[in-house]
């Protein structure tokens, strides 16, 4: 019983190897497209890192508090004269 079992599932995924490899043609790639993907595969990409801007930035604002506060200082230093 299970040899009979056997013999229809082969004979069906047989009969639907035969008709897949029936329908769909085998695609031969492109050799130039295939070696740049490999070697596209196997290098490792360079990654930049770009540094932040943010502390710049932080300084910058800093810059033009202090500037701000000391133009007032003076300012007012001046006034009481």
């Amino acid at each position: 019983m299970e040899s009979k079992m056997n013999d229809m599932n082969n004979k069906g995924m047989f009969g639907l190897e035969e008709k897949l490899s029936s329908m769909l043609k085998p695609v031969m790639p492109d050799p130039v497209f295939m070696g740049k993907l490999k070697t596209r595969l196997a290098k490792t990409p360079a990654i930049l890192i770009e540094k932040s801007k943010r502390r710049m930035g932080v300084i910058v604002v800093g810059a033009g508090l202090f500037a701000g506060a000391l133009t007032v200082w003076i300012i007012s230093k001046l006034k009481k004269r």
